[in-house]
């Protein structure tokens, strides 16, 4: 196990030993094989070289040297040379099959099927070439030819596996009269073997002809086929010998996943789950069935049940990855984010490019306060795999951490690149929208810490309305609409800052929020209470966001309960009830240690109070969230080291506020040169 030198001693004295004897040769490709090892494929070859032809081990030395072309040098053309030097000595069939099995190997089919060919001439009626031949001309594209060839093959060999190998082209090809046609032959002809060597192909049969089934859409006949599959499956578990009855269990468990998937798909859930766990009871160890059946239990939020599968899977395969996602999710589920952002950790360190895992613990690092975290995971997953950075999912996961730490145009860039991806593409398209509605994060609605300078130009927001229209509609085609995009639509549709395009949005709103006081859709009282202020009826806002002050936290409504507290938080510091602000706030931070807005209302309200060094400490937990990016919180930051006379760290703000804003209002005139006359002073 690396210890080269002393193999290389030991192999110095067997061939001082065996020089001139027949042994000699072995003994040189093993030498060969010290020197790869070493990193030394070129001194492998000359070695390699001296086994000429005649000698006993010609054929192993040369494949040998193929195999060291190839893996070590990447070279295709002395690969393949290799292979035509033994063929050159040895004509045979087997040598023809040879050299076509490595053209295929490295990805040439075309030249493969000369070989192939001439091969199946000087032996004729070899399935498996012809088999093999098939293969080729498909992996060529050339469908037409595999076609003829595999119905020509068919009835001269009256081969089942090349029956089942033309019933698959056809299926991909999308010829399924054809190839129901094909695949019904031998099932009509004898539709109950009782040669038991037929029954497997008869089960193949029936399985492809299930996928007729399903392309049609003709589900009973699908789930028909399956049934009939598995009968035959259990016939040939009683009549096996107890060596092969297991495989022959896992089998018939097999099928009964099929025929549960089947039910999934045509959302018989209850039916699916009992397959499923029939399919257990033949293989008790089948990590498939297992995690099917947890991921029913999570979508039905049956999380006890789920959490039982997952250890079931753990139990068989420790490090699997799946269940440790769905372990790890439904304690994000639950809020139990410290354990949650353990088992995701673990996912991260077995495989840093886990991009579900990586976004879990980047909006977990960022509530916990420690955004530092998910930077340190992002720089590892690019460590792992410097193509990363062109993953939609890293680019996802980027995006959020560009978003929590303050930077929209970095956000959206990053989104952007997730956003045509099938997996990422809809999520991303979501953060887009909110970041075109509101890039600078304000409290939309609120009065507080929102200034004249602040607001947005109407050019800016009409732009802001119409970019995030234009990425709705790239949803719109999406078979369900769910809630949030109802929501999204209203959240434009105020946006647009129209009165009668308010008054819509708000009745929508209100149409979703639920009745009497039960709150069914967080995200509907959100935009209710922003309309409402808008509108300037600030008391009804403020009563329908009273009714979420209590409201039972998740992390699915995560986002928008912050909002709304935010919001009730601005209306009561708008009210002079400080305490009562000042609960709601603890309430934000308890559940985001990151949210920028409730450090920077603690800031006002204390610099309100001219507690000066109280309204610092607020206003610096802020900048670091930020990144040291937002220049109104550098502005309060730099404002209130002023007012502590910590006139230094006062200037070095601003200059931080200046190198990225240069023109940016008052900070130079009003904080930064009256910080430096002082000094002089």
């Amino acid at each position: 196990m690396g210890r080269t030198s002393e193999a290389e001693q030991a192999m110095s004295e067997a061939l001082n030993e065996w020089q001139g004897k027949a042994e000699q040769e072995q003994l040189l490709i093993s030498q060969a094989q010290i020197l790869v090892s070493k990193g030394d494929p070129d001194g492998a070859l000359a070695i390699l070289q001296k086994v000429q032809p005649g000698q006993l081990s010609y054929h192993s030395a040369r494949i040998k040297m193929a195999e060291i072309y190839i893996e070590e040098k990447k070279d295709k053309r002395m690969f393949a040379a290799c292979y035509k030097e033994l063929l050159q000595m040895e004509p045979t069939p087997a040598s023809y099959a040879m050299l076509g099995d490595a053209f295929m190997s490295i990805q040439e089919p075309d030249e493969a099927i000369s070989y192939y060919e001439q091969a199946l001439k000087m032996q004729n009626k070899d399935a498996l070439l012809a088999e093999k031949i098939g293969e080729a001309y498909v992996m060529s594209h050339l469908y037409a030819k595999a076609v003829n060839f595999y119905e020509s093959t068919m009835n001269i060999y009256k081969d089942r596996k090349m029956r089942e190998k033309l019933a698959e082209l056809l299926l991909k090809l999308g010829s399924l009269d054809k190839c129901e046609k094909v695949l019904k032959q031998p099932l009509d002809l004898d539709p109950d073997p009782a040669d038991l060597t037929v029954l497997p192909s008869h089960i193949q049969l029936l399985e492809l002809l299930s996928k007729v089934h399903q392309a049609r859409k003709q589900w009973n006949e699908a789930s028909d086929c399956l049934d009939r599959a598995k009968r035959l499956q259990l016939r040939l578990m009683t009549k096996s010998e107890t060596n092969t009855n297991f495989n022959v269990k896992r089998e018939v468990a097999r099928i009964l996943c099929l025929m549960a998937e089947l039910q999934t798909r045509t959302k018989d859930i209850t039916r699916a789950v009992e397959l499923y766990k029939q399919a257990t009871t033949f293989h008790e160890g089948d990590i498939k069935s297992n995690l099917a059946l947890a991921h029913i239990y999570m979508s039905q939020n049956r999380l006890q049940l789920c959490n039982q599968q997952c250890n079931i899977v753990l139990a068989i395969e420790r490090d699997n990855d799946e269940a440790t996602l769905m372990m790890a999710d439904l304690l994000y589920l639950k809020n139990e984010g410290d354990q949650a952002i353990v088992h995701f950790t673990q996912l991260l360190t077995r495989n840093p490019n886990h991009y579900h895992a990586l976004a879990r613990v980047i909006e977990l690092s960022w509530r916990g306060g420690d955004a530092e975290n998910a930077e340190k995971f992002l720089m590892k997953a690019v460590e792992a795999n410097p193509r990363a950075t062109v993953d939609a999912g890293y680019n996802y996961c980027k995006g959020l951490h560009e978003w929590f730490t303050g930077d929209p145009n970095g956000a959206l860039q990053a989104f952007n690149r997730a956003r045509r991806d099938l997996t990422w593409g809809e999520k991303a398209i979501y953060n887009m929208i909110e970041i075109c509605l509101n890039p600078d994060n304000e409290i939309i609605g609120g009065e507080v810490l929102e200034s004249s300078e602040d607001k947005p130009e109407d050019a800016d927001r009409a732009m802001g309305t119409k970019t995030a229209e234009k990425f709705l509609k790239e949803l719109r085609y999406k078979p369900t609409v769910d809630s949030r995009y109802s929501l999204m639509e209203n959240f434009i549709l105020m946006h647009t800052g129209n009165k009668m395009n308010i008054q819509t949005a708000l009745n929508a709103f209100l149409s979703m929020i639920g009745e009497g006081d039960t709150i069914s859709n967080v995200g509907a009282v959100l935009g209710t209470a922003r309309a409402y202020m808008i509108l300037k009826q600030v008391p009804k806002a403020k009563t329908i966001l009273k009714k979420v002050i209590s409201h039972q936290w998740t992390l699915e409504n995560a986002d928008y309960l912050e909002k709304c507290w935010l919001l009730l938080a601005d209306l009561y510091i708008n009210q002079n009830k400080t305490d009562q602000a000042t609960n709601v706030l603890r309430t934000v931070l308890h559940h985001n240690a990151s949210s920028l807005k409730a450090f920077e209302f603690q800031g006002y309200l204390r610099e309100k109070e001219q507690k000066w060094a109280e309204a610092v400490q607020h206003y610096e937990k802020a900048w670091r969230i930020c990144q040291q990016r937002n220049p109104a919180i550098g502005y309060k930051l730099a404002y209130n080291y002023f007012k502590c006379r910590r006139l230094f760290t006062c200037i070095e703000t601003c200059h931080k506020v200046l190198e990225q804003y240069p023109h940016y209002p008052k900070i130079k005139k009003e904080i930064m040169d009256k910080a430096r006359a002082l000094i002089r002073t």
